[in-house]
């Protein structure tokens, strides 16, 4: 296969070849323009305009998408030319179908209706690719998937009409709701705006790669029972403006719900970038996040309740002219977890502070948390003289160490070992200026320092 055939061409290729195979469409009507040759749209495809769709933003197209579709016995490939086509429903399409345009600023859907456009029910492996869908009704959505197997996005632009300017008219609009099971969706280089809510994953085992999410009033929502919900995110952004009447989070687990993982995603421009669960209701098992970039303007990570979160390689910024929280973590509900290199915008490092004292944290220099299971091994290093092992005030004065030798070195003279007597009664062991030593009874309460 030659090298320069690209990964879009050889998905739609191989679904025009799937299309043919099993149902043939090849009525009258499909596509044959100089510009679906170009675009490798396959010749099977049946173009909607050849079946009185017209395309020009005016027209009601509903019925003429119904007629191309209408008499599929099987697989379909149906072909939007550029345009704007103007619908209030979409029909039903039979599994391994696509619908492909020319652009997904090019060839654009124009959904008036309320629910979904694209309603999608136990359907397997339909894909869209080279879309735009505009949704303009209060209660509508771009997509809706209950019970379906491997559908895919590839390259479409799902707009809505919430901004800040219209909140809070357009919360109730959806771009995509995965639901009901379903699982393995993809959506590549897709683009979801200006929703209430821009994706609504309710199951597990969904993957966003290489998108955007812009201006929607909640960028992700992970709501659902049976502990179902769960995302994959990858090489992707959540971006907003500064105005609170926009953006109030780009990511929120509602309850109890599945895996959640961000790899290499940038968040900026909400009132809380990530928020993962609700105290008191539940949260995700697993969230990650690595090798992000979080900015927001009054909590970068809100982990209310989340068994087992993994920060690594986290930048933690503040939006222009806020100084949020960089970390709020309900020691209750979120007990546990793990952060390694994570990097301030605003101070030289994370407080560790910020962090329940169960959590495992490794920082410039410091780690903090740690639980060792079985022998602790220390040894010299570059520096054979150096201590192995020091404790230190506050200050960073070393009070007490671990010699190369193995030998216990205090260097304070009103401390050192302390030992418990058989009757429950603390004693320290101390050494005069003569060397000769002595005890100080210290009580029957476990000494503090």
């Amino acid at each position: 296969m030659s090298a320069s055939l690209s990964r879009r061409r050889m998905l739609t290729a191989s679904l025009g070849a799937a299309a043919a195979s099993l149902g043939g469409c090849t009525s009258a009507g499909t596509a044959g323009s100089d510009a679906a040759r170009a675009l490798d749209v396959p010749a099977s495809a049946r173009d909607v305009r050849a079946f009185g769709a017209v395309g020009d933003g005016v027209a009601d197209d509903t019925a003429a998408i119904a007629r191309a579709v209408a008499d599929a016995d099987g697989p379909l490939a149906l072909y939007l030319p550029a345009g704007t086509y103007r619908v209030t429903g979409w029909p039903e399409l039979p599994d391994y179908s696509a619908v492909v345009g020319e652009g997904s600023d090019l060839s654009t859907v124009v959904h008036q209706g309320d629910g979904p456009l694209w309603d999608l029910r136990d359907r397997h492996r339909v894909a869209f690719a080279r879309l735009g869908v505009y949704v303009t009704a209060e209660g509508g959505s771009a997509a809706r998937l209950s019970g379906c197997f491997r559908c895919s996005f590839d390259t479409v632009l799902f707009r809505g009409e919430h901004g800040a300017g219209s909140h809070p008219r357009f919360v109730g609009q959806r771009g995509v709701e995965l639901r009901d099971n379903t699982g393995g969706t993809t959506f590549v280089n897709c683009d979801v705006n200006n929703f209430g809510v821009g994706l609504v994953a309710s199951s597990i085992q969904n993957y966003v790669t290489a998108s955007k999410f812009t201006s929607n009033w909640i960028g992700v929502l992970g709501t659902g029972p049976d502990y179902a919900p769960g995302l994959s995110v990858v090489n992707s952004e959540f971006v907003s403006d500064t105005d609170p009447a926009t953006t109030t989070r780009h990511v929120l687990v509602d309850g109890p719900a599945n895996d959640w993982w961000f790899t290499n995603v940038w968040f900026e421009g909400a009132d809380v970038a990530v928020q993962a669960g609700v105290a008191g209701r539940g949260g995700p098992s697993q969230l990650g996040l690595v090798n992000c970039k979080v900015a927001a303007r009054t909590v970068l990570l809100d982990l209310q309740s989340c068994r087992q979160p993994h920060l690594s390689n986290v930048i933690l910024d503040p939006d222009p002219g806020a100084t949020p929280v960089p970390l709020r973590i309900d020691p209750v509900h979120c007990p546990d977890g793990t952060a390694v290199n994570l990097v301030s915008g605003t101070a030289a490092d994370v407080d560790l502070a910020a962090f329940p004292p169960r959590w495992h944290v490794v920082g410039r220099g410091v780690v903090s948390g740690a639980e060792h299971a079985g022998p602790l091994v220390v040894r010299p290093g570059r520096d054979a003289a150096a201590d192995l092992v020091q404790a230190r005030a506050g200050d960073g004065t070393v009070v007490s160490a671990v010699l190369p030798s193995g030998a216990f070195l205090s260097e304070r003279a009103e401390a050192g070992v302390v030992l418990r007597d058989d009757d429950g009664g603390y004693w320290r062991l101390q050494v005069g200026p003569d060397g000769a030593l002595r005890t100080a009874r210290l009580g029957t309460g476990r000494p503090a320092g």
